[in-house]
């Protein structure tokens, strides 16, 4: 799976260190959430913006989208991060339910990036 260099990648680069800054280093607050399971809204969302900006790096290039390289590292970095915070926080834990979340975000967004790419490049919409 080749890795390309541009806006895109550099912002989910960017975005990766935020989400591990966010979801292992910065311990949660008191206050309640804004709403009931805010925090799986935020689990899809975290990851729907990482994996978007993983694949419209490869729109951006015209090159075909590594579908399952990208579910693969979404499905890691959501069992890696749901088990730091079990293991390395003490006002967080890892849960299943964020898990799933995770990989709904990543799912809609493998679905967006996909719709997206067959209407920009017709011939890279297959994956790899």
């Amino acid at each position: 799976m080749k890795f390309y260099i541009n806006k895109f990648s550099l912002l989910a680069i960017v975005w990766f260190v935020a989400g591990i800054y966010s979801l292992i280093f910065k311990e949660s607050g008191n206050t309640p959430p804004p709403f009931p399971n805010f925090d799986k809204v935020a689990h899809f969302a975290l990851f729907f913006a990482q994996i978007w900006l993983l694949a419209k790096s490869y729109i951006h290039e015209k090159a075909k989208i590594p579908y399952l390289g990208l579910l693969i590292f979404a499905l890691l970095f959501a069992v890696g991060s749901e088990w730091a915070q079990a293991t390395f926080t003490t006002t967080r834990e890892g849960s299943i339910g964020d898990g799933i979340a995770d990989m709904l975000g990543t799912g809609a967004a493998l679905w967006v990036a996909s719709k997206i790419n067959a209407s920009k490049n017709p011939s890279s919409s297959q994956s790899n």
